[in-house]
């Protein structure tokens, strides 16, 4: 029976936030004021909350570290919690707001992040509120801002009775609900929760438990991952630059269940191998760091993406280390545009989905991703599936990937393909301990072993007729 699940939420993880920095008539970077123009981007133009975190901050290079940690907490914080915020704001609102004026919701929304899920006084949370009706030229707003806010405080206002799938649109729930009955309460929960940071740890150079001794010396907890060989999980999130071999390329950061492609596909010296979909690029450097004497063809559709895989790889030191590397735009579903005719004999398609597991790491897919995105994601999938196979040679070895939860982009997207392929015998990876079994490959739900959502399905490739093999 499904029992709707109450919001469980954890504090932000920088304590030494600038949580009351003011905003001043001439500080136009006040961390509230740049979380506050990243969401107009997500919430006004569509706009993914990383690019527009970029965008924006990189507009003030001397921002101080503590001011970013500050902003990209209130960015996510909205976004995670967008639609419980919206939930309690509707009723204490007279008229909705205009589209005009979506900034003073969006003020509203980060002020009441900060009352209800953060340790800022509540004075200075309503005060830099109405401080920044006043930055949008809007001071006849100042009296609604101030009035909901203390309303907000007045009711003693928590979300910690409510349910967790107030917090997403309800086409999510619905379809969480279908597919995952008995576990459904866990994934909305997983979703509402921070994403750990993992490491991968590149094991012909330095081993789990080296690194692990590296970052204790540097003041930073981790941990083994209990299921991944090469991950290592820190306690506590930290800067990049802080870690000792990122940028030798020692150490990566990428999720846990990330790592487990180059893993499935077992590449072997002298192979020629494709990825698909490459970009930004991780899943590349760890097919090259798991096997150095292979030929790797990276592709991707968008140039500046590519440019993302070549800064990866350069990163881990591929033009010196390996044999060979080619980086290609091109779409994954036309072959005829970037393949010399060569077959692989190990192909990693990292297909475009819904996100949907990795909703904990990317808070603003509830925001942007729609119900109708699906059919027309499974259709893609579909035609890269179909594109690609021929590229593989007989005996070789496809790994299907999504970061989805969604069955209709996994499990039954394998079920279409081997119905329309007789070459083809998928492997039931009953060998593995992470996952959940399916009848086609292991899906990972969101949390399920510290880890993000994601399904992988192993197909070979025979001149048999269709089927599994264990």
């Amino acid at each position: 029976m499904y029992r709707r699940p109450s919001i469980k939420w954890s504090e932000p993880h920088w304590k030494s936030i600038s949580v009351n920095s003011p905003v001043t008539a001439n500080r136009s970077h006040n961390p509230r004021q740049l979380a506050l123009q990243s969401l107009l981007l997500v919430i006004g133009k569509g706009r993914s909350l990383d690019d527009a975190l970029a965008n924006i901050i990189a507009k003030f290079p001397d921002l101080d570290a503590r001011d970013v940690a500050l902003c990209r907490e209130l960015a996510n914080g909205v976004c995670r919690y967008y639609y419980i915020l919206k939930y309690l704001l509707k009723p204490r609102l007279r008229k909705a707001f205009k589209a005009k004026d979506l900034d003073l919701e969006i003020i509203l929304l980060v002020g009441m992040y900060q009352l209800l899920m953060m340790r800022v006084d509540d004075h200075a949370a309503v005060n830099e509120s109405v401080k920044l009706t006043l930055h949008q030229k809007k001071s006849w707003a100042k009296g609604l801002v101030n009035g909901l806010l203390r309303q907000l405080i007045r009711d003693e206002v928590t979300i910690e009775s409510l349910s967790a799938d107030i917090s997403y649109p309800e086409w999510i729930n619905h379809k969480i609900l279908a597919d995952w009955p008995e576990h459904s309460a866990e994934i909305l929960q997983a979703g509402n929760q921070r994403a750990p940071m993992a490491l991968r740890v590149d094991l012909s150079q330095r081993t789990r438990e080296q690194q692990i001794e590296i970052l204790r010396e540097q003041g930073v907890s981790a941990d083994v991952h209990p299921v991944v060989e090469s991950a290592i999980v820190l306690d506590k999130p930290c800067l990049v630059s802080k870690i000792d071999g990122f940028e030798s390329g020692v150490v990566s950061v990428q999720d846990a269940a990330a790592q487990l492609a180059a893993e499935l596909l077992d590449c072997k010296p002298g192979m020629k191998v494709l990825d698909a979909c490459a970009a930004p690029g991780g899943k590349s450097a760890h097919i090259l760091q798991a096997c150095e004497d292979v030929t790797l063809v990276a592709i991707d559709k968008d140039e500046s993406r590519l440019a993302l895989i070549d800064q990866n790889l350069q990163r881990i030191g591929s033009q010196a280390n390996f044999r060979q590397v080619q980086l290609k735009c091109g779409n994954a579903t036309q072959p005829s545009d970037w393949h010399d005719g060569a077959l692989f004999d190990r192909i990693l398609a990292d297909v475009p989905c819904s996100a949907s597991g990795v909703i904990r790491r990317h808070p603003d897919i509830k925001l942007l991703r729609r119900d109708d995105d699906i059919p027309n994601l499974v259709l893609q999938q579909k035609a890269i599936l179909s594109a690609l196979w021929p590229l593989l040679k007989p005996g070789g070895v496809m790994i299907y990937s999504t970061c989805s939860i969604f069955k209709d982009e996994n499990e039954a997207q394998i079920a279409w393909f081997i119905g329309n392929h007789e070459n083809c015998t998928v492997n039931r990876l009953n060998s593995v301990q992470w996952g959940q079994k399916r009848p086609y490959g292991r899906q990972i739900l969101p949390g399920q072993h510290g880890m993000d959502g994601f399904y992988y399905a192993k197909i070979h490739k025979t001149m048999m007729m269709s089927g599994q093999k264990d």
